[in-house]
């Protein structure tokens, strides 16, 4: 009878999200579907993004990051992320906006112009979220052959077609509405597991972390993880494409900063509650987990009945889908508009370039269901962090300077990029656990601003045009 009720409610979610894409498959033109025309409200946006950023392997791999390495190594990140969002809000949302745009690689070629980087931006896209989507996708695999009694493999393959399906057919409009959908279930999914965590305590504030004393020990790792930790999610929100075509789908500039200040205040909430309570029940019900990513779904089956169970794990594949289907736009994006559209064929139709997004979305996810059906490793937090920590390195200061510094060049954008990309690539390989950022971000800093000093300008009529677009005129440009 409980997996019975749990695959009822799960099928149930299933088919309602496919209803949706199906519901917005006419709406195919390219400014529809990659940024919804524009007309993404604040309210509906703040949820959207929230959902987005709040992924299947932030429930499942932040939980069982905690679990295993401890409260103040995770809140390193957690704390980064909300710093990061308030970053994104005061330097990079109204700006962004205010260019016609679907994508940061539209982003990047208003601000320079310059084919290289036109298609190094959308490579680096590809290679970092295919890693970021099979952390989703494995956080739907283990709850799907957990709770429902799946298998691994058919579980990711089910719910990789399903998303692929709804996101091919509706694009922005249908991942946003869903994204929405989702986010609710998000914070219903935590409100009623740390209700649970609580009542297990006899409801006492104090009582998890004195009866799980590890939970807030320091992990036994370099201080210079921590750091790096912090500042990789610091530094990625502003970058990440995923969110950024969110910013370029709202109805105003105004609107995307204030989204992203509420999103900060709503993320920083959440965790508070979830990322206290729930690791710590883990701990107590079970210490000895192999696999650390399971102890959400842990709680889960010890403290909640059945129809309860049904309901959360549909909302913890919400937020694997909610994430998921962003990044499935974004990576089609990134070969449609970006490498086919924008560098290959510019003339081509709005209706071609959608066209081929939509064998991009199918293409991109079937291979990343292949990647997710090897089983990826433990700790799902460590493999979408590395993936965002290169982004980050490669695009934040090509991004912020060019906005904001009219010395920067094509040429500096670019050898920032690719330093800071090959830096993080390189380090990684030697240095502890996320410090990479700590030398590549500084290096793409310095090369980007060292590279501009030593190119041309750029011209007096592209200043003006950055100056004009961007709503420069009272800073001084």
């Amino acid at each position: 009878m409980s997996q019975a009720s749990e695959l009822a409610i799960v099928l149930l979610y299933f088919l309602v999200i496919l209803g949706i894409g199906y519901y917005f498959k006419d709406h195919r033109s390219g400014d529809e579907y990659w940024s919804a025309g524009g007309e993404i409200g604040t309210v509906m946006n703040t949820l959207a993004i929230f959902a987005a950023f709040a992924s299947g392997g932030t429930f499942l791999g932040s939980i069982g990051f905690a679990y295993t390495f401890g409260l103040p190594f995770g809140w390193t990140a957690i704390t980064g992320s909300v710093v990061g969002f308030i970053v994104a809000a005061i330097l990079v949302a109204k700006p962004m906006r205010r260019v016609d745009a679907y994508t940061i690689t539209d982003i990047f070629d208003f601000l320079y112009r310059d084919r290289r980087i036109n298609l190094l931006v959308p490579i680096v896209v590809i290679l970092a979220f295919v890693l970021y989507m099979v952390a989703q996708l494995k956080a739907a695999g283990v709850v799907t052959e957990y709770l429902l009694g799946i298998g691994y493999l058919p579980s990711v393959i089910i719910i990789g077609l399903i998303f692929i399906a709804y996101v091919s057919l509706g694009g922005m409009w249908a991942i946003t509405v869903t994204d929405v959908l989702q986010g609710v279930l998000i914070w219903g999914l935590m409100l009623v597991m740390a209700a649970m965590g609580f009542a297990y305590y006899g409801f006492s504030v104090t009582a998890p972390g004195a009866e799980t004393p590890g939970l807030l020990e320091m992990a036994t790792v370099h201080p210079a993880s921590y750091l790096g930790f912090f500042v990789i999610w610091a530094s990625t929100v502003a970058i990440l494409p995923h969110i950024v075509m969110r910013v370029l789908s709202a109805d105003s500039p105004e609107s995307a900063k204030i989204a992203y200040s509420w999103v900060a205040i709503l993320y920083a909430v959440f965790s508070v509650i979830a990322f206290y309570i729930i690791p710590s029940t883990a701990l107590s019900i079970d210490p000895g987990l192999a696999d650390p990513d399971l102890a959400l779904v842990v709680v889960m089956e010890s403290l909640l009945p059945a129809i309860v169970a049904g309901l959360v794990a549909a909302a913890i594949l919400a937020a694997v889908m909610s994430t998921t289907d962003a990044l499935l736009l974004a990576m089609s994006a990134s070969i449609a508009n970006d490498i086919y559209g924008t560098v290959l064929n510019p003339e081509a139709s709005d209706e071609r370039v959608v066209r081929i997004g939509t064998f991009a979305t199918v293409g991109i996810g079937l291979v990343s269901i292949a990647i997710a059906a090897l089983d990826p490793p433990d700790v799902l937090v460590v493999l979408y962090t590395d993936a965002t920590g290169m982004m980050a390195a490669a695009f934040f200061f090509p991004l912020v300077l060019g906005i904001w510094w009219k010395r920067t060049t094509s040429s500096g954008a670019l050898a920032g990029m690719t330093v800071g990309l090959a830096s993080y690539v390189g380090a990684w390989l030697v240095v502890p656990m996320f410090a990479a950022i700590l030398v590549a971000l500084p290096l793409s800093l310095l090369v980007t601003v060292g590279v501009s000093f030593a190119t041309d300008a750029p011209s007096v009529e592209r200043i003006e045009r950055l100056r004009e677009k961007l709503g420069h005129e009272e800073t001084g440009w």
